[in-house]
Formats: structure tokens, C-alpha cells, sequence
């Protein structure tokens, strides 16, 4: 028999202590309880102190009673350090150190972190319980918890204090009652992480004489959400309340219909909101019988106080004279009706019988081979990659499989096998498994499909093993398998490679993040200065893009480009795409062939216009780059790789457990070989978009380091420029990587690599002395100046300077000084004295202007510079704000946003929060005192202001933990 699915004995990703018996008993009087239930009423990072008066029933003679106490530490997982001290009744109970770390179930922890025998930590909650049973009095009973913090992050809130009191008070009544205690956390980590709709429950085991009659039934529960709990008692669904203080209530229901007399009732508990504990259960169930009238009020035989130890129980089974032996090993069973010998032992057993009777006689000449008899099973099977509960295609996940053996016997030696869509994985051998205990085998899976994968793990008895119920033997999982676009899979490909005598410029103008909605246009400046007569050879503009969507909806943008007032398409377009979860959104670099509009220096304009017409749509320009390849017959022989794409990577917490190897992106710059003896020096451009970070790495070849990505020129286009790497060039197959840091460093990155350049230029120019361009053939190191204009048609041969309609053969000498005129065609009569020096290095020099009919003119030449600054420009700083530990009900403190206007006229600033569903900061930003949504600051061209933010959650939000989102701040003409 296959089983498809198991029950959780705890939420597997946070942990908890299920809830079990800690004292039951039969009384007259019945069960007291009450609690102060906070939060709201204390402040954060303080000293706190809670008194809470109880009023035990007057005539009450306690038989029973707990006080339990429970403290909020403010993170889930960090050890922020405090105390608490506990008095009752003017006695101190304990002052307890609260100082241990939690470490989520999935993580590797425990499940919980046990500090003493009475105190323990739940993820962000202390627990303390104490036996009060001779403090407690008849009437007025007091708590005090204080608590004290013992560093700065410390929260010393008090959720609960509660006290229990089972009571005999001299009626004729009979009560059953059983108190059970945990602290068991139900999160929705468990569903979103690992599919599990981790459901809580606990169980009462009722004992009510056989004949009695019930007369009623209370059912009690003490719990620590800001939302109530759904409910069931054994199937029968119980009505939820609403909390009595912030974090923690109680609820207490009529059951007497649904009460089992006696055997296990169970009540179960799920969660409504985000996150909810269960600490506390009571039942009581008062009954009669025919002799009620004769019982005495207290009936201490019948109470039991369960301290969680377990043990071996020895029954005493002879019927004249049985005796039982202790002993571990060579346990002698004599079966004879007069003198029975019981040993409990599970190993070594002979049975010596009378003679006559054929059974098992233990001589060494006469013994056999014993199976144990073992029960196994497969009690789980969990899916995970690193820390998240996700099976990645092409990725190495693990596949934790854990085991079971349900006894009576220890199992010898047995086989796990892993199947994946029924073909054997892996078969590994466990090497026995004692009596009642659990082992997790670890098995590795590297699926190579998206889809939904049927996974079967098999218990295979050994030899050894007599395992009567094969029904639990496997178990089968369906477990979803997933892209994760969030790893290095689209290595950034060269576009381009060559040589050129000449240069590389890179250029971001004054381009910046912003958001563009439906019909909005975006535009972008660029202003290039080129050598006078360099003479562009290539020219490529690249449009970065992000965060495309449709409301919540990730799409492909539409939009039109325009550049220099020409209207392009893209030559190249690449996009990557997380693929999955929660902000699903596109992100992409186009390339855009911009050569024939590039001409030489001067200023550039590009416009992108958002063309989608739905008003929920928007993309964001994280900026426009500029890439120019120039000739310039005075520069050094360069070659050059262009490498472009876009690959998005991640290594934060909501990446899928990717580890910086998996969201490493590679850069390769094949092709030609280069002379390593010649280089005079070698630099690369790497284009980063939502940078920023500086545990980036940047590796080229056998280089590697960290802290490049400083957010220059913004954390949205983070361009390391130019940057040296000459000592670590290689002659051929050079590569960089650009690897995004461990979630263990800053909560890693989430980064778009999109361009790298490589130049490499050399010491003694190209070998063949020629620069040749267009229709221009110059040739034998004739060097054309700066200033010197050649118009069309010049036909220039050896050692000879010729312009535009003169005619000059080869028996023309011209030497220094000499004038050239009779054998020169020259048109109107004009006479044309060439001073200058024409030889095989010619210098034709400044401010000489030859036209087509040979006018030799003095021309001043003025030239013109313009610095245009956009109509829209918007600048913040700083890019990342930190509020720290935030409590609900307690605003963070406030942290200045610079805000400037570069652009020319006045513009208005709005704002928008990307953050999860009901996240903290689309609750609880603050922008200047109002919530985010409302913000609106008006700015006058080039002028600067500061606005304020703050986080103020409402004192009902449940969520706890780190977040991160994102703010925008948009900018458009007031």
C-alpha cells in the first residue's frame, strides 16, 4: 500500500512543542483559570513589569496549579538578550536569562530551544511555567513579571501570564480534568515554503468510570495570535472568537455532546492569520454514578503528573510464583504452569521447557537463527534547495526521507531506495534502528524538467528483520519542480569584436531611474566629446529596463524609442524573468544599432515612451547607455570585445536558497589571440543594473574583488568603469564573472548583469601604419591633423596633398617652399603658392581650408558647447534605508530622504512601496507623517528638500521577521 501523505507532528519550517499532558486528576470543585493578556500597554526596548491579581474561588482547597508566563524577545531567530524575573505571591519564582538563539525546524534547529526545565524559546517567544501548588490560596492571588533588557534590541514585552488551579472545594460533584501544555507555532512558512498545511493537534485521554453519566463538559484554550485560531473537538467544528489582547486570548466551549467518556479526544487547531500558537488546553468533564453519593472529595490515587520522562514498564504476570529479571541480556523464559521466570529483555531469549514438550532448547549444538521482529516505516519525505523548500530544474536538490521503526524490536540492517517518476534514484543502506527511533537519510536529486515529479521512497527489510506490516513501508510524494530564473543561466554573449586604431567611450548622460506609466515619455541626454577627426566606426544605445507589469502581472513593455529625433527598433532584445512567486516581473536590456546617427562630438537625445495603453501598466528605465567606437589616427591600435544581455540573479532570502556559485554570471571574451608582450594596458566596463551592494564580486580571470558595485552612478546602474586589469590578462580566453554575495552577507543581492567591454590596447599601433575609413584611401604615413578638411573626391597618391578639383600628376616636384603654379590646373585664374612641406610625412595643419574651386581662405573656426539639462530629474539619497527592530505600536525613529531636482522645470514627487501582501512597509511607511500613498512634494528646477520616513505599524499587525521591499519615488511637471 502506497501512502500519499502524513501527518505533521509540528510545523516542519518554524518548530513548536505540540501540546501534551502536563497534570490530570479527578476533584470536586473544578478547574480555575485567568490571564493577563498584553501587549499594547507596554513599551518596547524597556523595563516592564505586568501585576496581575487572581481570584481563586473562596472555599477552594487546591489539589493543583501552574503559573505560566510568556515573553516576547522581538526577532524570530536572533538572540536579543533580556530577563525576566517572576514572583508570586511575594515569593520569587525564578530570574530567568533569556539569551539563546532560535534556528527555524528547516533550518537544522531543533524545533525549539529548551533554556532550563521550565523555560523555553519558541522563534520569537519565551515560555516559563512553574508548579504553584502550595502558593496558591482560597480568594485574592498575585503575579508580577518584570522584565529587564540586556542589550539594545531586546523587545521585554510580556504577551500572557496565566495561572491554572484545579481545586477541591467539598461539593458532591465529580470532575475529570486534564491540563495540557506546549508551544506549538503554526506559520505560513509551512504552507508557502514547503506545501504543508500544517494543522495542530492535541489529545485528552478521558477515563470516566464504565456506567457513569456525564453531566457536563468545559473545553478551554489559551492562545498567542492576533487573530483566533479554527477549531475542531473531535471533528466538530468549534466556533473562534476574537483575541483579548494584541497578541494572545482564550476561548472556553460547551463539548459535552462531542465528549468521548473514555479513550483520546482530540482537538485541532489551524491558523487564520500569518502566524499563531497554541500554549494551553484544558478539559473538564463532571459525571455521576451509582455511588456518587458515597465518594470522598479528594481522590489522590486517581492524580498523575506527567514530567515527560519514559521508561521501561515491567508487568508482573506469574499466577503462583513469578519473578521478574531485569537483566539486559540472556533473558531464560520458563514456561512451566508452576515457576515462571519474565524477563524483558528483547535480545539473546531461550525457552527452557520441561522435558517431553519439543520447543527451543538454547545448547550450542542446537540453536537457530532469530529474526527480530521490527515494525518500519516511512514517515516522511521533504524536498528542499538549501534553505528553501523548492526543487530547482538543472539544481541539486536534497531529498531528506526519514524513518521510522514503529518496534516492538530494534531492526538490524535494512535498505531506503528513492524512486523519481518510478525509475531507482539511489539505494542506501541504514544500519539498524533501535526501538521507536527516527533517522533522516539524505539523498540527492537533480531533476532535469519543470514539472510535477512523483517521488517514492522504500523501506527494504533486511534478512534479520520480521516486519509484518509492509503498509507503511512507502510513501509517495508529488512534488513540483520549477526554472528558477533567479541563477546564472544567459552568460552576458559578444556582440562585437575587433580592432581599431582609435578608442572606446561608454556613457550613462544624465540618464536616471524612473518609472514610466502608460502614454508617460522618458528622456535621456548624452554629451560626447570625440577627438577632432576621429571618425565613428560603431555606435550602440542600450535601453535598461525593469519592474514591466500590468498591475501585478509581469509583461513584456511596449514602447518606442527615439534617438537623435530618429525612431528605432531594437537590433537586440534580451529579458530574464524570475519565473515564479511573488513579484514576477520581467527585466530587460535592448540594444538599439545607433551608428549612422552618431557622427562626432555633440549632444544626443533619446526619448522612450511608454506605448501600452492599459493605465495599470508601467516599466522603469534604470537608465540609457551610450557606446562609441571611434577612429582617431593619433590613437593606439585597440581591440575590443562588446559583450550585452541581461541575466537577473539572486541570493536573498526570497531567491529559492540559491548560494552565490549557482547566481554567478560569466562573461567569455574568445576569439583572436592577443600579443601580451605588446599590450601597453587593458581595461573593462562592466554595467550592472540594481547594484549597489558591496559584497558583489568581480572576478577577471585569476582577479578577484569585492566592493566595486558602490552605486555609482546609481545603485539601479551600477557601471564599474574602465578598470584596470592588465596584470591578470590571459593571450586568449579571458573571462570575467560578476558573482552576487551570500544571503549571509547583508541578506545577499538581487542583480542584473547586462554589459561588458573589454579594450585592450597596444604599445606601437597596428603593423600596417594605415588608417583607412570610408572613400578616403590615405596610405605610407600620411598624417591628416585635427583641423584639416577633406571634402569628396580627393583622389590623394603618393607623398601629394590634394584637394577637391586639382589635378596633379606624377611629374609634379614639390618641394619645400616651392610655389606650384603653371603646371597645376587651376580654375579662375587663381594663383595658389604652397608654402607648405609635402613629403611623405606631410603635415597639412590647423585652419587650412580647401573647397571645390581651389579658394584657398582664412576661416575662423568658433567652437560651440552646451550643457542641456533634462526637462525631468529627480536624485535621492541615501538608496537603502535600515529602521532596525520595529515593535507594532511603536513608530522607528525617522530617517532623512534628500530629494533633488536636477531637471529645468518644477516637478511633483509621489510615491509607491513594493512589498509583499499586507508586508510591514505597504502597512506602515511614513513619508513626512502621512502613509506613503497620500506623500506629494513639489520641487522648483535644480533645487533640493528633505522628506522624512518612518515606519509606524498598527498595534494589531501580526507579522514578525525581516523584511525588505522597495521604495519609488516618481517625478513628473507639477
Amino acid at each position: 500500500m502506497v501512502l500519499s501523505s502524513g501527518v505533521c507532528s509540528a510545523d516542519n519550517y518554524v518548530g513548536g512543542i505540540p501540546l501534551t499532558s502536563a497534570h490530570s486528576g479527578t476533584v470536586s470543585g473544578g478547574v480555575y483559570c485567568d490571564s493577563y493578556y498584553g501587549m499594547g500597554d507596554q513599551e518596547a526596548k524597556a523595563s516592564n513589569t505586568i501585576e496581575k491579581t487572581f481570584t481563586v474561588p473562596d472555599n477552594a482547597n487546591v489539589e493543583w496549579a501552574m503559573l505560566l508566563t510568556n515573553v516576547y524577545c522581538g526577532h524570530m531567530q536572533n538572540n536579543y538578550q533580556g530577563k525576566a524575573k517572576v514572583d508570586f505571591n511575594g515569593k520569587n519564582l525564578g530570574t530567568e536569562t533569556l539569551n539563546v538563539p532560535y534556528t527555524y525546524s528547516y533550518n537544522g534547529g531543533n524545533g525549539h530551544v529548551q533554556v532550563n526545565d521550565h523555560v523555553n524559546r519558541v522563534t520569537s517567544d519565551y515560555m516559563m511555567y512553574y508548579d504553584v501548588t502550595g502558593l496558591v490560596k482560597a480568594g485574592k492571588n498575585t503575579a508580577v513579571v518584570k522584565t529587564d533588557p540586556l542589550d539594545s534590541s531586546f523587545d521585554g514585552r510580556i504577551r500572557l501570564v496565566t495561572l491554572v488551579v484545579a481545586y477541591n472545594d467539598g461539593s458532591k460533584k465529580t470532575i475529570w480534568y486534564q491540563v495540557n501544555r506546549g508551544h506549538d507555532a503554526d506559520s505560513y512558512y509551512s504552507d508557502d515554503e514547503m506545501n504543508e498545511n500544517y494543522i495542530g493537534s492535541t489529545a485528552f485521554q478521558a477515563a470516566l468510570p464504565e456506567g457513569s453519566s456525564l453531566t457536563d463538559s468545559k473545553l478551554t484554550l489559551v492562545y498567542q495570535a492576533s487573530s483566533d485560531g479554527a477549531y475542531a473537538f473531535n471533528g466538530n467544528a468549534l466556533s473562534s472568537g476574537t483575541p483579548q489582547g494584541t497578541f494572545s486570548g482564550s476561548n472556553t466551549w460547551d463539548v459535552k455532546d462531542s465528549l468521548k467518556s473514555s479513550g483520546t479526544n482530540t482537538l485541532t487547531y489551524d491558523r487564520t492569520a500569518s502566524f499563531y500558537k497554541n500554549v494551553l488546553g484544558i478539559l473538564t468533564a463532571e459525571y455521576t454514578t451509582s455511588s456518587s453519593g458515597d465518594s470522598t472529595d479528594d481522590t489522590p490515587a486517581d492524580n498523575t503528573t506527567d514530567n515527560g520522562s519514559t521508561g521501561d514498564t515491567t508487568d508482573d504476570i506469574s499466577s503462583d510464583n513469578t519473578t521478574n529479571d531485569t537483566s539486559s541480556d540472556n533473558t531464560t523464559n520458563d514456561t512451566s504452569s508452576d515457576n515462571t521466570t519474565n524477563d524483558t529483555s528483547s535480545d539473546n531469549t531461550t525457552s527452557d521447557v520441561p522435558a517431553g514438550n519439543t520447543t527451543n532448547d538454547t545448547p550450542a549444538d542446537n540453536t537457530t537463527d532469530a529474526k527480530s521482529s521490527a515494525d518500519l516505516g516511512v514517515q516522511a519525505i521533504k524536498v528542499s534547495h538549501n534553505s528553501a523548500a523548492k526543487a530547482w530544474k538543472n539544481l541539486v536538490n536534497t531529498v531528506n526521507v526519514t524513518v521510522i521503526n514503529n518496534g516492538p524490536e530494534k531492526a538490524g540492517s535494512f535498505a531506503l531506495e528513492l524512486y523519481s517518476e518510478g525509475f531507482l534514484l539511489e539505494s542506501k543502506p541504514i544500519n539498524g534502528l533501535a526501538n521507536g527511533a527516527t533517522e533522516a537519510v539524505e539523498f540527492v536529486w537533480k531533476p532535469e524538467d519543470a514539472k510535477n515529479y512523483t517521488l517514492r521512497a522504500v523501506v527494504v527489510p533486511g534478512s534479520t528483520i520480521n516486519d509484518a506490516n509492509a503498509t507503511n513501508n512507502e510513501l509517495s510524494k508529488t512534488q513540483e519542480v520549477m526554472h528558477n530564473g533567479y541563477i546564472g543561466d544567459k552568460p552576458l554573449e559578444t556582440y562585437l569584436h575587433g580592432t581599431v586604431k582609435g578608442n572606446i567611450i561608454y556613457d550613462y548622460g544624465n540618464s536616471s531611474y524612473v518609472k514610466v506609466s502608460s502614454g508617460d515619455v522618458y528622456t535621456a541626454g548624452h554629451s560626447l566629446s570625440l577627438p577632432e577627426g576621429a571618425i565613428v566606426k560603431y555606435a550602440r544605445l542600450y535601453n535598461f529596463w525593469t519592474w514591466s507589469a500590468t498591475g501585478s502581472s509581469g509583461v513584456i513593455p511596449s514602447m518606442s524609442l527615439d534617438f537623435a529625433g530618429s525612431s528605432l527598433t531594437p537590433e537586440a532584445e534580451y529579458a530574464d524573468q524570475k519565473g515564479w512567486g511573488q513579484y514576477d516581473y520581467p527585466t530587460g536590456t535592448w540594444a538599439y544599432n545607433v551608428t549612422g546617427l552618431v557622427s562626432g562630438s555633440g549632444n544626443y537625445i533619446t526619448t522612450v515612451k511608454n506605448t501600452n495603453s492599459d493605465a495599470e501598466n508601467s516599466f522603469c528605465i534604470d537608465g540609457i547607455a551610450l557606446l562609441v567606437v571611434y577612429e582617431d589616427a593619433s590613437g593606439k591600435e585597440t581591440q575590443y570585445w562588446i559583450n550585452e544581455g541581461c541575466d537577473a540573479v539572486s541570493t536573498m532570502s526570497s531567491s529559492g536558497g540559491l548560494t552565490p556559485d549557482e547566481a554567478t554570471v560569466k562573461i567569455a571574451f574568445a576569439g583572436d589571440s592577443i600579443d601580451l608582450g605588446n599590450v601597453d594596458n587593458a581595461r573593462l566596463w562592466t554595467t550592472v543594473q540594481s547594484g549597489g551592494h558591496e559584497g558583489i564580486a568581480l572576478k577577471f580571470n585569476e582577479m578577484s574583488i569585492s566592493g566595486v558595485y558602490d552605486s555609482t552612478p546609481s545603485s539601479n546602474l551600477d557601471i564599474d568603469e574602465a578598470r584596470d586589469v592588465t596584470s591578470y590578462l590571459l593571450s586568449q580566453n579571458n573571462e570575467a564573472q560578476i558573482i552576487a554575495p551570500s544571503v549571509t552577507d547583508n541578506s545577499g543581492d538581487y542583480m542584473i548583469p547586462s554589459s561588458a567591454i573589454l579594450a585592450v590596447s597596444y604599445k606601437s599601433g597596428t603593423t600596417d601604419d594605415t588608417n583607412v575609413t570610408d572613400d578616403t584611401n590615405v596610405t605610407n604615413d600620411t598624417n591628416v591633423t585635427d583641423d584639416t578638411n577633406v571634402t569628396d573626391g580627393t583622389n590623394v597618391t603618393d607623398d601629394t596633398n590634394v584637394t577637391d578639383g586639382t589635378n596633379v600628376t606624377d611629374d609634379t616636384n614639390v618641394t619645400d617652399g616651392t610655389n606650384v603654379t603653371d603646371d597645376t590646373n587651376v580654375t579662375d585664374g587663381t594663383n595658389v603658392t604652397i608654402d607648405t612641406n609635402v613629403t611623405i610625412d606631410t603635415n597639412v595643419t590647423d585652419n587650412t581650408n580647401v573647397t571645390d574651386d581651389t579658394n584657398m581662405k582664412d576661416d575662423t573656426n568658433v567652437t560651440l558647447k552646451v550643457n542641456i539639462i533634462p526637462v525631468i530629474s529627480l536624485t535621492v539619497s541615501p538608496d537603502s534605508l535600515d529602521f532596525g527592530t520595529v515593535s507594532p505600536g511603536t513608530p522607528s525613529e525617522s530617517l532623512p530622504l534628500a530629494l533633488k531636482n536636477n531637471g529645468g522645470i518644477s516637478i511633483k514627487v509621489t510615491a509607491e512601496v513594493h512589498d509583499q501582501e499586507n508586508g510591514p512597509f505597504a502597512t506602515g511607511l511614513l513619508l513626512d507623517q502621512n502613509i506613503w500613498s497620500n506623500y506629494s512634494k513639489v520641487l522648483a528646477a535644480e533645487s533640493a528638500e528633505t522628506s522624512q520616513a518612518q515606519l509606524d505599524l498598527p498595534l494589531n499587525y501580526s507579522s514578525t521577521g525581516q523584511f525588505q521591499g522597495t521604495l519609488s519615488l516618481w517625478a513628473e511637471a507639477a
